[in-house]
């Protein structure tokens, strides 16, 4: 540092050790506050995602969490050629799937 007009070195200004205190503990709270905000929409993801996996499309459909919407509300199945109903569970009549057709 090269000293200033008088010939003195430039005085450093101090930051009062309760204004640091206030900073770090405000950093500290917002920190927490983000932390926890994180993990709540972890945890309404993961529970979302398990109530996908529970739903049951007797091995005919599948289930999509952003899929079509059940009568509940909830994500429904999706069903494959030739099976519908909540469940897939229900053939349709007088249908031929195609098996050599990729899908």
């Amino acid at each position: 540092m090269e000293p200033a007009a008088g010939g003195q070195p430039p005085r450093r200004r101090h930051v009062s050790p309760g204004l640091l205190a206030l900073l770090c503990s405000s950093s500290l709270l917002l920190n927490a506050v983000f932390i926890a905000h994180h993990l709540f929409w972890a945890l309404q993801a993961a529970r979302a995602a398990e109530a996908v996996a529970a739903t049951d499309c007797s091995g005919h459909g599948r289930v999509f969490l952003d899929g079509v919407a059940g009568e509940d509300g909830r994500p429904g199945c999706e069903c494959n050629t030739c099976f519908s109903g909540p469940d897939c569970s229900l053939r349709t009549p007088n249908c031929t799937a195609d098996a050599d057709r990729c899908a």
